[in-house]
């Protein structure tokens, strides 16, 4: 199902408007129709919808709420990065993009080619 997002004031009670860029996108390149359902989720509060188209215009489309469900900001596939031991201070950066991607647990290895090795006293160290 496709998925488009909006803005909180974009979205009435029982109504949302798409405007803008999607909707060129909506009857152009994807094609869709009246009667069609796409997920819509709302930009600032992670809410999502399941919406029926109910018109398309040059302007806008307007879709009609049909369920709204609520936005889950976890993923439900729990993500482990087994990564070798990096040269110099790298180790930082692919833990802070791992876990902008959404990894759970990194789990830094040590391979007998690697160039960087740990002495068996800061190995200890670093297990406790």
């Amino acid at each position: 199902m496709r998925k488009f997002f909006v803005e909180t004031d974009q979205i009435s009670e029982k109504e949302i408007e798409i405007i803008g860029e999607d909707v060129n996108h909506i009857k152009n390149v994807l094609r869709l129709e009246v009667g069609e359902e796409i997920k819509i989720g709302d930009k600032s509060t992670s809410e999502n919808y399941i919406c029926n188209i109910l018109s398309l215009s040059k302007d806008n489309v307007v879709c009609e709420i049909l369920e709204k469900i609520e936005g889950q900001s976890e993923s439900n596939i729990q993500l482990t990065i087994f990564q070798g031991l990096p040269k110099a201070d790298k180790m930082e950066l692919i833990i802070q993009k791992g876990t902008e991607l959404g990894v759970a647990s990194f789990v830094p290895v040590s391979f007998k080619r690697s160039i960087v090795k740990l002495s068996r006293k800061r190995r200890n160290k670093e297990n406790r």
